[in-house]
């Protein structure tokens, strides 16, 4: 039985960062809040680079869809990408400002220019611009709700 014991918290101390990175876990709070008392700076750049990676990946599944580009293979999913930059994001700099510190200033100096230049990579990505032009020129054809033309525009 010590045998066990010793191997299961062997086993717990081998689990990388990423297993245990509270940005990688669905939310379990009421009305999904973040998990703060779990977040430590060291979760900060592996989610942000991690989230970077997936966004990348989303971006390039939009744009090598095979269909026509439309309203929801194109906007939507475009929409709907990014899940994991997002909740980064939201917590990062809603931490930065209001409890900031050395630490977290010296973060915020390495994700900013991640950012930028993902954001960068996402905005001049000339296939999916492609595919956006494709939906904004028939849009007046397509009948959209009101959110759906604020998510066009």
């Amino acid at each position: 039985m010590a045998f066990t014991v010793v191997m299961a918290s062997c086993s717990n101390e081998k689990k990388t960062t990423k297993e245990m990175n509270p940005f990688y876990e669905t939310y379990a709070a009421p009305f999904g809040v973040p998990p703060f008392d779990k977040i430590e700076n060291k979760h900060y750049l592996p989610a942000v680079k991690e989230g970077i990676l997936r966004h990348e990946k989303e971006i390039e599944q939009i744009v090598a869809n095979p269909a026509n580009p439309d309203f929801a293979n194109t906007i939507e999913a475009m929409d709907k990408s990014g899940e994991l930059l997002n909740r980064f994001t939201n917590v990062f700099f809603n931490v930065k400002e209001a409890n900031t510190n050395d630490s977290i200033d010296k973060i915020a100096e390495v994700v900013a220019p991640l950012l930028s230049q993902h954001a960068d990579a996402v905005n001049m990505n000339e296939k999916l611009f492609a595919r956006v032009k494709v939906v904004d020129d028939q849009k007046d054809k397509l009948n959209l709700s009101r959110e759906q033309s604020r998510l066009l525009e």
